[in-house]
């Protein structure tokens, strides 16, 4: 799978002001399924959502998942 992400992912922030970043990222691509891409664009906006929780966004989340 290819996954595209604007830098709004990883700029993403809580409301305790921590940054999504790329490790926390990379560690939700990790522990996401690799059944389709779909599952994993799913769990990828599941997780960044929950992390920002009621925090106001500052940029666009675009997320791009291909199965090759």
């Amino acid at each position: 799978m290819i996954i595209l992400t604007s830098d709004g992912v990883i700029e993403a922030m809580n409301t305790n002001r921590e940054l999504l970043s790329f490790e926390r990222l990379e560690r939700i691509v990790k522990h996401a399924p690799i059944d389709s891409a779909e599952d994993m664009l799913q769990h990828i906006n599941d997780e960044v959502l929950a992390f920002i929780g009621n925090a106001k966004l500052h940029d666009d989340l675009t997320i791009v998942v291909v199965r090759i």
